[in-house]
């Protein structure tokens, strides 16, 4: 960029345009006369035409008054129409009228809201005389157009040339500044700006409020708007978006109480930049009140505002409002669709069980169905947000349609699409297919490098997640606290004792990155697994911070493995003290201390859980074929029939002829009861069984079995299907409340980590 020419041989500020045949005060809102077309070549006046007419005289040569080309070509603006201009264009030429300054500048304005800046140039380069007017509707036309660099350059030109910039020149100058970062320019415009006394323009601090905005300097942007002397709903607006840019929202909010005290109306921008800066906060009562305003001031139908509202009940979890708002939309964009699908896989998250969780994935795959028959086309927000559904159903099928739609839209390529596709076939288990994914990326970010090394890690194949996290950095990629989650992830799932020291240490003195929880429970897994209790232990007293319930349950199932009563009882008490939300553990607990027949801290336990209302844990799997949801419950056994379970007897009778196979069912640590309030006898079944010889009795041979399990698969179960994927050669892919389980020829991708339970 060419530096900015200096204002120094300037000695006064001529804020008047130059003098020409026509008043020039501004091309826009100028009034023109009622038009008038004769009904012959003659001068007559008759009855005003309509646009298609007018374009009919001026093909037959009629001759038209100079004055009428101005509404004729505000209807040009107003129809985009780019061969209507072309057409008067010519007529004016034949006529001479394009010695006319004014109708000629008003033609530059034309091509440039038709996008065809080289036309609007050429008109422009044979004006008779320039003004700031043309100068000004040359460099807007360039700014709309997204040329902003050539717009600069225009006003550059107009310095040389010696034209005497407007405030609203000004304006425009700041705002291409604005468009391509230009913060230096901009502030010589400013500097310009204060020496000639017009900081206090609105149009001049509008646009200095929204370019220092857009460099990330808010404290210079609220200077400019403060300097305003007449702040108009533009100026508030800029300065309340400028708060919302800068992670500032509070003082965005602040902004938009002063300006209704001001008694300065919001339009659209200001209320959907309000209720953004609700969805930062998670400000639900803040973000009624300006809904409450919208529908006051007529907004409620505005397409734009009514999205911004769903989107936040959608944020602050209240579904049913924004389910309410979305079905009674009779008009929608894409962004609706995107925000509604974005919201069912928030809803997936906050599901009360699993099952409804699949329910709202359901609805999300409807949305998304909808929107491919209506006309829409998915962008690339489309597509994450419903694969990352995709991932969290388990679907399978329908994600490997929506890659097929990626592929055929051209979408494929980008990393947000990339990445989300990485994380579906991760989480369904095929990391063959994640690493394709990850591969056919024509660009990786940060996000695509680390998730590509989860994935690996998580299916157990350490030695290409390290490969990977060695070629991350011989490209020149920074990795962050959740890069080294995974890499140490990898090395606890194969033990590599020495090798996950090594990357902590790389992390803390390398890369400068403290160690947070996660890391440690890497280090903690690792050790737990290898039975290495007291170096487990070592880390824990190392940490700079207490540790976490899942911390201390992960050292406790270790204890209770090994049968180390006594740093497990240790561990017990400290998870008393953290009085644990979480089921599972406090089950854990009261195994450990029923084993060890200490009842008066088993009633501690037991009446811990009251005091937090944790429930009995109900043993639920489902499996889906052909779109249709199949669930399995150990007290069902009428549910599908004889058949299924006497198949499930010949495979538990085929595993326990195994050599090596060991049977360790056990339902004290699930505790599940009936509505009745009695224990289920100990040889049911639990839901995984069920749901695995439901499958291999209604599936083809060699579809791989995928099923899904709202706890934690006990140590019996997982050496199981261990048996059974050896026993059927069938691949079983089984996630659980704290892992994916893919088990292929006797052995599981988590290492093992299923025989601590």
């Amino acid at each position: 960029m060419a530096s900015f020419p200096s204002f120094a041989s300037t000695s006064t500020l001529k804020l008047e345009p130059d003098s020409t045949k026509h008043s020039t005060v501004s091309l826009l809102t100028r009034k023109s006369p009622s038009i008038s077309y004769p009904k012959s070549q003659t001068s007559t006046p008759s009855e005003s035409l309509n646009f298609q007419e007018s374009l009919s005289v001026i093909t037959d040569g009629s001759k038209i008054e100079t004055s009428c080309y101005v509404p004729l070509l505000q209807e040009c603006i107003e129809r985009t129409s780019f061969s209507g201009a072309q057409n008067f264009h010519s007529h004016i030429i034949k006529t001479g009228t394009h010695e006319d300054v004014f109708v000629m500048t008003f033609l530059v304005n034309v091509y440039a809201k038709c996008g065809s800046m080289e036309n609007a140039q050429k008109v422009f380069n044979k004006l008779p005389r320039r003004n700031v007017v043309a100068w000004t509707t040359l460099m807007t036309g360039y700014v709309h157009n997204d040329q902003s660099d050539v717009a600069i350059s225009v006003f550059q030109e107009m310095l040389e040339f010696g034209s005497f910039p407007t405030n609203y020149t000004l304006g425009i100058a700041l705002n291409a500044c604005s468009a391509i970062n230009s913060v230096e320019l901009g502030k010589q415009i400013h500097g310009y700006s204060i020496k000639y006394h017009i900081d206090h323009d609105t149009s001049v601090g509008n646009s200095l409020c929204s370019l220092y905005s857009k460099c990330a300097n808010l404290d210079s942007a609220i200077k400019a708007f403060l300097k305003i002397g007449e702040k108009n709903v533009v100026s508030w607006t800029a300065v309340i978006c400028a708060c919302g840019d800068n992670s500032k929202a509070l003082k965005g909010l602040r902004f938009f109480t002063e300006m209704l005290a001001a008694n300065v109306e919001p339009n659209e921008f200001t209320l959907t930049s309000v209720l953004s800066m609700c969805c930062t906060m998670l400000s639900l009562s803040f973000g009624v009140q300006v809904h409450c305003l919208s529908i006051k001031l007529g907004y409620e139908p505005n397409l734009r505002i009514r999205n911004s509202i769903m989107y936040l009940y959608l944020r602050c979890g209240r579904f049913g409002e924004a389910l309410r708002l979305f079905n009674g939309m009779e008009d929608m964009s894409l962004v609706t669709m995107n925000s509604i699908i974005a919201g069912y896989g928030e809803m997936m998250e906050l599901a009360k069980d699993d099952l409804s969780a699949y329910c709202n994935g359901t609805e999300a795959l409807n949305v998304f169905s909808k929107l491919n028959n209506s006309g829409f086309k998915p962008d690339i927000y489309s597509f994450s947000s419903i694969l990352t559904v995709c991932s969290k159903m388990f679907a399978l099928e329908q994600g490997e349609q929506i890659h097929a739609q990626t592929l055929k839209t051209g979408h494929l390529s980008d990393m947000i699409v990339g990445t989300a596709l990485v994380n579906m076939y991760n989480k369904c288990g095929i990391i063959e297919r994640a690493s394709k994914a990850f591969r056919e990326m024509s660009a990786r970010t940060l996000i695509s490098w680390t998730s590509m090394i989860a994935a690996f890690a998580q299916n157990g194949q350490t030695q290409q997640a390290l490969q990977l996290f060695e070629d991350m950095r011989l490209m020149g990629v920074r990795p962050n606290q959740v890069t080294f989650v995974g890499v140490l992830s990898a090395c606890a799932h194969a033990g590599m004792v020495n090798e996950a020291l090594g990357y902590f240490e790389t992390m803390q003195k390398d890369f400068k990155i403290k160690p947070v929880m996660d890391h440690y429970s890497c280090l903690i897994d690792m050790f737990v697994r290898l039975g290495l209790l007291n170096e487990a232990f070592v880390v824990i007293k190392k940490m700079d911070f207490p540790p976490n319930e899942y911390i201390w349950s992960l050292l406790l199932a270790g204890c209770k493995r090994d049968g180390n009563t006594e740093l497990g009882f240790y561990v017990a008490e400290k998870l008393l003290e953290l009085k644990p939300k979480n089921t599972e553990t406090c089950l854990l607990l009261l195994n450990m201390y029923k084993s060890a027949d200490r009842w008066e801290d088993v009633s501690k336990v037991q009446e811990l859980m009251k005091d937090k209302r944790l429930k009995k844990l109900m043993d639920w799997s489902w499996i889906s074929i052909h779109d249709k949801v199949y669930s399995f419950k150990p007290d069902e056994r009428q549910a599908y029939g004889a058949e299924m379970y006497d198949y499930l007897d010949q495979l538990l009778d085929k595993a326990k002829s195994l050599v090596g196979y060991q049977s360790l069912e056990s339902f004290e640590l699930l505790e599940v009861e009936e509505e009745e309030g009695k224990t289920l006898p100990s040889n049911v079944q639990h839901s995984e069984k069920l749901a695995v010889a439901f499958g291999l009795l209604n599936m083809p041979n060699a579809a791989p079995i995928r099923i899904i399990k709202n706890i934690s698969m006990c140590r019996g179960c997982h050496n199981f299907m261990k048996a059974i994927s050896s026993l059927n050669a069938r691949e079983i892919i089984i996630r659980d409340s704290k892992r994916l389980h893919k088990f292929v020829n006797g052995q599981c991708s988590c290492g093992d980590y299923g025989g601590l339970l």
